[in-house]
């Protein structure tokens, strides 16, 4: 009884408590702070007078197989109907600004070209001019072929540089604009297109030019006028301006000359020319328009001894002037207003096929 009691009192006075243990938690480390690298870019000194090391090249002659040459008909209808001269192997030439006139870059065998607005003093300044001047301003340069006489007149930074010489009628705002002229000043009428470059003729050749041009075109070959043209209208026979601008200096010599219509002049024939094998000769072209409504200009080759197909007016289709194979950009320019039969596009001579 008395252990019972002794029990009973100690159960009463002691406290039994359970502890529950707590479960674990992950906590993460606090993060490292590392030192960051401040990258630099190199630099290389390099000396103002250094120069590249010459390279030298180690040149072998190789023997080249002689293969018979294969003289192919002259197809004088399909290449124009399918348009184009290069066919499947035709090379993408980057040519910047494609227009009548010329493009932006050269591909090295072209002519380059020069324009002057004769409506604009040196400083842009805009000075109105009478067809008479115009005239006389020409008669001048076409007795020394000297491009300063249009040193006061306002000369287009931008240069064009073409292939062909080829233009069919269109309005005579294009050369402005071709040439970068600024709006304000990109105006038909009154200015000067001045090509020059060189030509050459692997085989030799002896040919002539034919000129349908409004308003005005000559040619010279080595310091020699070959050719030289003004509008002259179908309708009412010979222009009045046609002597004043050239027959005092140059007159054609061919009963074919003012016979046949190209473009929207009849057209003017020129002398025969000789370009010996593989000998290079200096070329000028000297494009003018005085009017503000219409211009065109129209090239073309008659190679001596060579038989062509006539068009409805009886006259011979004859191949453009041209320096270089045409791409198909260039042809689809000349073949948006040139009439058909009219001159051929991708037959005829090459004056410059290195």
């Amino acid at each position: 009884m008395i252990h019972a009691a002794a029990f009973l009192l100690a159960g009463m006075l002691v406290v039994f408590t359970v502890q529950h243990k707590e479960e674990k938690k992950f906590v993460p480390p606090k993060p490292v702070e590392r030192p960051k690298m401040k990258l630099k870019k190199p630099k290389v000194k390099v000396k103002k007078t250094a120069k590249p090391k010459a390279t030298t090249r180690i040149v072998t002659k190789v023997m080249r197989a002689s293969m018979p040459d294969i003289q192919l008909p002259e197809m004088s209808g399909m290449g124009d109907g399918m348009g184009g001269g290069g066919g499947g192997f035709e090379l993408d030439m980057d040519f910047g600004n494609l227009t009548a006139l010329g493009s932006t870059r050269s591909i090295g065998n072209d002519l380059e070209g020069t324009y002057w607005d004769l409506k604009f003093t040196r400083g842009g300044v805009f000075s109105p001019m009478e067809g008479e001047e115009w005239r006389e301003i020409f008669h001048k340069f076409f007795r020394t072929w000297n491009t300063s006489i249009f040193s006061k007149y306002y000369r287009s930074p931008q240069k064009l540089y073409t292939t062909f010489l080829v233009m069919p009628p269109t309005i005579s705002a294009l050369a402005p604009v071709a040439f970068g002229m600024s709006d304000d000043m990109a105006s038909g009428g009154h200015w000067v297109v001045y090509y020059k470059g060189k030509i050459y003729h692997k085989e030799g050749i002896t040919f002539r030019f034919w000129l349908g041009v409004d308003d005005s075109l000559a040619i010279r070959i080595n310091k020699k006028v070959v050719v030289a043209g003004s509008f002259i209208s179908p309708e009412d026979g010979e222009s009045e301006r046609a002597p004043k601008m050239y027959r005092s200096l140059w007159e054609s010599e061919s009963m074919d000359s003012e016979k046949y219509v190209i473009g929207s002049s009849l057209a003017t024939v020129g002398d025969w020319v000789t370009l010996e094998p593989g000998v290079e000769y200096d070329m000028e072209v000297v494009i003018s328009e005085n009017a503000s409504s219409g211009a065109s200009f129209i090239v073309a080759v008659e190679e001596q001894g060579v038989e062509y197909p006539e068009n409805s007016q009886g006259g011979p289709i004859l191949p453009i002037f041209r320096t270089s194979e045409l791409s198909r950009d260039q042809l689809d320019i000349i073949y948006k207003n040139l009439c058909e039969d009219e001159v051929c596009c991708t037959n005829g001579p090459i004056f410059r096929d290195f």
